[in-house]
């Protein structure tokens, strides 16, 4: 019989969601990161939110408090390359953006011009939660640029080869070890203060 956390890391796996690509600007320094934890809202239509749940240690956090904005991607199932670039390493030591074609949105925003579809986001609050920070943003603009279907997540594992696949455990069991303490210090602290949802503007 498996046990609980193999069990319910296989039953995960049955839920094959969305890759995003975060990017986010402030003042000179921008970059972008792969991230699956995002999603609508709200239900209304005249007033689209979305949400987007960041580790705190990666690059792109740090550009979206700076400059209270981010923006969001889709891309076409044949874009896997793109998820290699902005998945591997780090803002701090490399320019995702430079082997990719952008343009800057009105929120400034790196918009990639090759994509599914966009949304450029400004941010109205916020919420730390230990290994995430929640951010709920409102749309202010959003594109279809291509035709096709999203690239879904094991889209991404099935044309990762052996070294990519290896890397994406290693990333992964990094920020794990890093970020757990950070989440159980917020659990330890949650009968103190409860969550926090800030405002940001």
């Amino acid at each position: 019989m498996a046990s609980k956390n193999e069990s319910t890391a296989s039953l995960l796996r049955l839920v094959n969601r969305e890759i995003w690509i975060v990017t986010s600007m402030a003042g000179d320094a921008r970059g972008g990161l792969v991230a699956t934890w995002v999603s609508a809202a709200s239900i209304d239509d005249d007033r689209p939110v979305m949400l987007a749940g960041i580790a705190p240690n990666h690059f792109t956090r740090d550009l979206i408090d700076r400059s209270g904005a981010f923006a969001l991607h889709l891309l076409t199932s044949e874009q896997v390359e793109v998820v290699w670039n902005f998945a591997f390493d780090s803002g701090r030591h490399r320019d995702k953006l430079a082997s990719v074609a952008s343009t800057q949105s009105d929120l400034g925003n790196p918009l990639l011009k090759e994509c599914l579809a966009w949304f450029d986001c400004r941010v109205f609050a916020r919420c730390d939660a230990g290994d995430r920070v929640f951010y709920w943003a409102d749309v202010e603009a959003s594109t279809q640029v291509s035709e096709g279907k999203p690239l879904c997540e094991q889209d991404v594992f099935l044309a990762a080869d052996g070294d990519q696949l290896s890397q994406l455990k290693a990333d992964r069991d990094a920020d794990v070890v890093l970020q757990r303490p950070w989440h159980d210090n917020w659990r330890n602290h949650l009968s103190e203060q409860p969550p926090q949802i800030h405002r940001t503007q």
